[in-house]
């Protein structure tokens, strides 16, 4: 059996052992690595790495982007001259590409046929009227001897024949009416262009003056935007237009600019002629995004990966070299152009911000930056 004084002894080298244990295994295990977890952590370590990018000036196109509708340029409403007359046939539909002269409708030429058999026949009476009554008073006129024929006579066969002459002038007139009916029986193209609607029907009996077709002249479109009266100013006939219908863009140019202001919503209309509008798809009726180019003027930029959007406001971040902090900077920007974005306001040239990756930043993070 064990003294006192041996057992007492017992958990004092117990202890020792595991002390000893634990100071060994400290002793074998590695060195932590530069840029582990334990060190990352630590306050004032840099925690992501950035590349810094100087604010430049550059020279960046002036736009005035405003939306506008698609109209014709012109419209030729094409109608019925005839009265009392159906519709034979039609030769054209809505959307047809047509040609100046081009036959639209033609009419039943039955009746206007026969109207012209007798305005010519009445014609061909007048005319034999008018040239017996033309050979009596040549006679008369010839006649020498004062007291052949009596002045009361006389006067009857040179009116007479004045009255044959006007009855055959009237005769022809109706031939010419007649002629031109006929020629009316057929509906051509007023010009060159699409016919957007047609009124016309088969068999119908429209009054004179009844529309049938509308056509777009010269299939040209044009964009009418309502531009501001403080930005009318700025634009110019022949200026360069951006029409967007989605991804594609078409190029106009500024026909002409309203010369009055609406009172009430204090803006012009400005008419852009959009180039080929029909063959590329563009209909009237479009409603569309247009930019004026104004030029060029000299901004100051940064790459629009250097910007981020929170909570309504737009930010960049610079950085503070003494303590390797990132600062938050509020920006007022402009449009974009291309890779850069314009800034008004919040930074200058030559001032350097974090190029992208801003995403993951908050104010005061430490960072490395990459050269």
């Amino acid at each position: 059996m064990l003294n006192n004084k041996q057992q007492s002894a017992r958990p004092t080298l117990g202890k020792a052992a595991t002390l000893a244990t634990l100071f060994f295994l400290f002793a074998c295990s590695p060195a932590p690595e530069e840029g582990t977890a334990a060190e990352t952590a630590a306050p004032g370590k840099a925690s992501l790495s950035v590349e810094l990018v100087a604010v430049e000036q550059k020279t960046m196109p002036v736009k005035l982007a405003v939306n506008g509708s698609l109209a014709a340029w012109q419209e030729a409403v094409i109608g019925s001259q005839l009265n009392g007359v159906r519709i034979d046939s039609l030769r054209a539909e809505v959307g047809d590409t047509v040609k100046k002269g081009q036959t639209l409708a033609v009419f039943d030429q039955e009746t206007v046929k026969a109207d012209m058999a007798q305005a010519r026949a009445g014609v061909a009476e007048a005319q034999a009227l008018y040239d017996q009554a033309k050979l009596n008073a040549d006679m008369i006129r010839n006649i020498t001897d004062q007291g052949a024929i009596s002045a009361q006579e006389r006067n009857q066969i040179l009116a007479a024949e004045k009255s044959a002459q006007a009855r055959l002038m009237s005769a022809k007139a109706l031939q010419t009416q007649q002629e031109i009916r006929l020629r009316n029986t057929t509906v051509t193209a007023l010009d060159d262009g699409v016919i957007s609607s047609r009124s016309a029907t088969l068999g119908a009996v429209p009054n004179p003056g009844q529309e049938l077709f509308r056509l777009v002249r010269q299939q040209r479109l044009e964009w009418q935007a309502e531009v501001t009266g403080s930005e009318l100013g700025r634009i110019r006939e022949g200026m360069l237009v951006t029409v967007f219908n989605g991804s594609q863009a078409f190029k106009g140019t500024v026909r002409t600019i309203s010369p009055v202001i609406n009172a009430q919503s204090r803006s012009g209309m400005v008419y852009v002629d959009v180039a080929n509008a029909y063959t590329k798809g563009l209909k009237p009726g479009m409603y569309l995004r247009g930019e004026f180019d104004l030029g060029e003027q000299a901004a100051t930029v940064i790459p629009q990966t250097a910007v981020i959007e929170r909570d309504g406001f737009t930010y960049a971040f610079t950085l503070n070299e003494k303590t390797s902090q990132v600062q938050r900077i509020k920006l007022q920007v402009n449009k974009a152009q291309g890779e850069y974005i314009e800034v008004l306001d919040g930074l200058k040239p030559g001032q350097a911000v974090v190029k992208s990756g801003v995403a993951f930043l908050a104010h005061g993070d430490f960072v490395k930056v990459v050269r």
